[in-house]
């Protein structure tokens, strides 16, 4: 397992008080960066390797959300890995050790050059398995979305500049961030689960589709064709 202290920010808040979803997400990306880096298999080793750590899906249990100030432990572990798929958990606590938020994730590495998905090096296995850490005790993943066929259609997306990451892709955090805002209604997220389908680079324009349910909002961030980016949906 690898874990950090933090103290949340007010740049991290949304206009609630409390720790935005965005916040949340990138403290999560950090994390797993920061053990990657760590462990000498981080960006630079990836680089050379020509190769990428792609998030395939997200799944977060949220009990609550710390507010300014608040000091929170933030981790991560990987817990099992099948061909070219890696499957991770993260945790946020508070600082008497209470599970804040816990969330599981799958990701997928890539060989840029080939333009398809291989297998980690037994030296990544090794090294992101040493702790022999089991899956936490939350809901499982979505593994597969239906998506709706009826929806209300949001407001036009275009992918800036600020929206990007390393691999030139929108980021993994902005999408649920951009779902969120597309809601009129104003609720308390209990649960997010995501699945992505393909990178939304520069200037690409997304179209949101958004289905209300009980208790829950479904957003597809499609482009202007229907095929989907990301879908997200939001438990209330």
């Amino acid at each position: 397992m690898y874990s950090f202290n933090e103290r949340i920010r007010y740049s991290e808040l949304g206009e609630n008080g409390e720790l935005s979803l965005v916040g949340l997400l990138n403290l999560f990306q950090d994390c797993s960066t920061f053990q990657s880096e760590d462990l000498g298999l981080g960006i630079k080793y990836l680089q050379g390797k020509k190769e990428a750590w792609w998030v395939n899906s997200w799944q977060i249990d949220i009990s609550r959300l710390p507010g300014l100030a608040q000091k929170v432990e933030v981790g991560t572990f990987a817990y099992n890995f099948k061909s070219f798929y890696g499957y991770r958990n993260f945790f946020l606590k508070d600082e008497n050790g209470e599970f804040l938020v816990k969330a599981d994730s799958i990701w997928f590495h890539y060989d840029l050059d080939n333009k398809r998905p291989t297998k980690p090096t037994d030296e990544a296995l090794k090294k992101y398995l040493a702790g022999n850490e089991k899956r936490l005790d939350m809901t499982e993943i979505v593994r597969k979305f239906d998506i709706p066929t009826e929806y209300e259609l949001g407001n036009e997306i275009v992918v800036s500049k600020n929206d990007l990451d390393t691999n030139h892709h929108m980021n993994n955090a902005v999408y649920v961030s951009k779902a969120k805002n597309i809601i009129e209604e104003d609720f308390k997220v209990k649960k997010i689960s995501v699945q992505y389908k393909k990178a939304a680079v520069l200037n690409d324009v997304i179209l949101p589709r958004v289905t209300k349910n009980e208790n829950s909002y479904i957003v597809n961030l499609a482009d202007l064709k229907g095929d989907t980016y990301a879908i997200v949906r939001f438990e209330y």
